[in-house]
């Protein structure tokens, strides 16, 4: 069971590695909005002369935005960052809520993942395959590198599935004490 644990603590570094090296997108995307909401209030579109210029602009702006999102979804689950309806488990023992986690994450997470995670594939082919651009004519081109990087967060969301399996495995199966097999379910207060 240590060996199950050691896979998922590689995933885990993995997602967390990739998470952090995203985050300075954090500060691109205030510099991309503040310049946008500057340019419109004061005009500086046209003043520039660049046609499209905002617009391309705004587009970056969702484009950074999914790349943040997807950077982040896999291991936000990995670390219980993702919103839970916790209202319904939370009387029960840990033992029991690491057998529902086990069960959704078999009978929903892992499958659903699976499919569009293999999916994702052709849709990022077939939008290269097009060059596919945006719907405005002065847009931003090349739409199969945000959906390849929102693809990539789905594949980073199924590792961590993958991950907590085998965390919930070594715990339910293995004997392995809830400390080691760190799993993190349910519940979370955050020191401020």
């Amino acid at each position: 069971m240590s060996g199950l644990l050691r896979i998922s603590n590689g995933i885990r570094w993995v997602l967390e590695k990739y998470a952090f090296a995203t985050a300075w997108l954090l500060i691109l995307l205030m510099c991309v909005t503040c310049f946008d909401v500057v340019a419109r209030k004061f005009g500086l579109a046209t003043t520039i002369g660049i046609p499209g210029l905002l617009t391309r602009f705004q587009e970056l702006e969702w484009w950074i935005h999914t790349a943040i999102f997807s950077s982040w979804m896999g291991y936000g689950y990995v670390i219980n960052a993702h919103p839970r309806v916790d209202s319904y488990t939370e009387a029960l023992t840990f033992r029991r809520r690491a057998w529902l986690e086990l069960i959704g994450c078999l009978l929903f997470a892992f499958p659903y993942l699976a499919i569009i995670s293999f999916y994702s594939v052709d849709f990022v082919y077939q939008s290269w395959r097009i060059d596919e651009g945006s719907e405005s004519a002065i847009g931003l081109a090349h739409r199969w590198i945000v959906k390849g990087i929102y693809a990539l967060g789905l594949w980073l969301v199924l590792l961590a599935v993958v991950s907590m399996i085998l965390r919930l495995v070594a715990f339910l199966f293995g004997r392995v004490p809830r400390a080691d097999a760190d799993i993190q379910i349910g519940h979370v207060e955050l020191e401020v």
